[in-house]
């Protein structure tokens, strides 16, 4: 526009027109003025005369570049050579660029800013990063700042340390049972509750327990460990059911991977080499057991269901309070609720121990044990069979336990006897008369 500008008087007086004239009749007069010279080609002139297009000059060798107002790509003409005299030709000007691939040039450009500023923004910080001069600060705090463990744990884990490596345990061989000698338990499967009589005809509820797979995963000793105690494993698992560290440890100890562990601790006397199994004729028919483990969870229950409460009354001025607890605490003094109170909650899922359970009868062919009464846990869970710890010391030496396990395959089934008199005697002999009333449970 500006070089139009200057040429509007020649371009003017070139077609015998005023300066004034719009800009259209200056370009084509221009267009004819430079195609009679010899500029530019007459074709390109006279195609784009009534198109009303501009011409633009060049400045570098005078090429002229004809551009359409319509909208189309710029069209450099051909130059020509002088029509008399020597001379070479203008050399080729670049193309101006169209207004089309600038904008289109602008938004990549700023697309891709948006870009580098997410990345920015979300991308982790190189490991090359400079700290910030906080962060320098605070990370020499901490490294000054040392943890230092009280006395009693840093002693311990010093012995720990120092500990000598664990001795092997002794061989299975027969010894004889001691007072203070404590021995290993057994890992069985609840499999469900049966009946059967008794040589009196008295029916006896009997609880059957499955010993599966049971063995000696590995032993554990004062000196090594800080604890004499056998750990048992029961039942069989594959390596993928098992994470690494599981899977590692089993491998180290030279064990198959087993369902449920369970370490119970010994005396020095009853230690036994890892891969020793355990059956049922480790026990004897009469004896009694300490059965431990996780009852049956029940769920959120309420105090008439978690601890026996007998609730508010039913009628009588009670509305919608039936069964809530009642008041849970004082006023002012105390202030507060003291632990322990027995409120709603959670019922069940919990470890416990049935203590002093009459083993009924053994099946070491088949691995069964009948104990009589309820153990706890549902039907399939594991429990930790063990001798009962309030058992007089005369009755436990009498029954001949094996120690510290039976050695050998035992076939035969064994039944405890019922102490005491038939309860289905009607005369007492102590006495010398009949009992009134027939039967009795109970023996007088």
């Amino acid at each position: 526009m500006l070089l139009l500008a200057g040429l509007r008087p020649l371009a003017g007086q070139a077609a015998g027109c005023s300066a004034a004239a719009p800009p259209q009749i200056l370009a084509a007069a221009l267009r004819r003025a430079l195609a009679s010279a010899g500029r530019i080609d007459s074709s390109s002139s006279s195609s784009s005369s009534g198109g009303g297009s501009d011409a633009v000059l060049s400045s570098a060798g005078g090429t002229a570049t004809a551009t359409s107002s319509a909208g189309g790509p710029p069209q450099p003409s051909t130059p020509r050579g002088p029509r008399s005299g020597g001379g070479a030709a203008a050399a080729w000007a670049p193309a101006a660029p169209w207004p089309s691939q600038l904008l289109h040039f602008r938004q990549r450009q700023q697309q891709q800013h948006q870009q580098q500023q997410l990345l920015r923004q979300w991308a982790p910080p190189p490991a090359s990063r400079p700290l910030q001069p906080q962060s320098r600060a605070f990370r020499g705090a901490a490294k000054r700042v040392r943890f230092e463990l009280p006395a009693e744990l840093q002693a311990a884990r010093d012995s720990a340390a120092s500990r000598p490596p664990r001795e092997p345990a002794p061989p299975v061989e027969p010894r004889e049972l001691q007072f203070t000698s404590r021995r290993a338990g057994l890992l069985a499967i609840k499999a469900g509750m049966t009946q059967e009589w008794d040589e009196f005809g008295a029916r006896v509820p009997l609880t059957v327990l499955w010993i599966d797979d049971c063995r000696v995963v590995r032993h554990k000793t004062e000196a090594a460990d800080g604890v004499t105690a056998l750990v048992l494993g029961a039942g069989i698992k594959k390596d993928k059911q098992l994470n690494g560290r599981e899977l590692g440890e089993f491998k180290a100890l030279g064990a198959e991977p087993a369902r449920r562990l369970w370490e119970v601790p010994v005396t020095p006397d009853a230690l036994l080499p890892p891969g020793t199994p355990l059956t049922a004729a480790h026990f004897v028919a009469g004896q009694y057991l300490d059965v431990t483990g996780v009852t049956r969870g029940k769920g959120f229950a309420g105090v008439m269901k978690r601890w026996g409460f007998s609730g508010q009354p039913a009628s009588h001025g009670n509305t919608k309070s039936h069964r809530r607890p009642g008041s849970i605490g004082g006023r002012t003094d105390p202030g507060k609720v003291w632990k322990g109170k027995k409120m709603a909650g959670r019922m069940g899922g919990d470890v416990k121990t049935v203590k002093n359970v009459w083993l009924y009868k053994v099946d070491p062919a088949r691995n069964l044990l009948y104990v009589r009464g309820q153990v706890p846990g549902p039907v399939g869970s594991f429990l930790l069979l063990r001798d009962a710890f309030r058992w007089h010391w005369d009755a436990r030496a009498s029954l001949g336990l094996p120690f510290p396990t039976a050695s050998g395959a035992a076939s035969e089934v064994s039944v405890a006897r019922r102490d005491g008199q038939d309860p289905y005697e009607r005369y007492r002999s102590d006495v010398g008369e009949y009992l009134e009333g027939g039967a009795s449970w109970k023996t007088e």
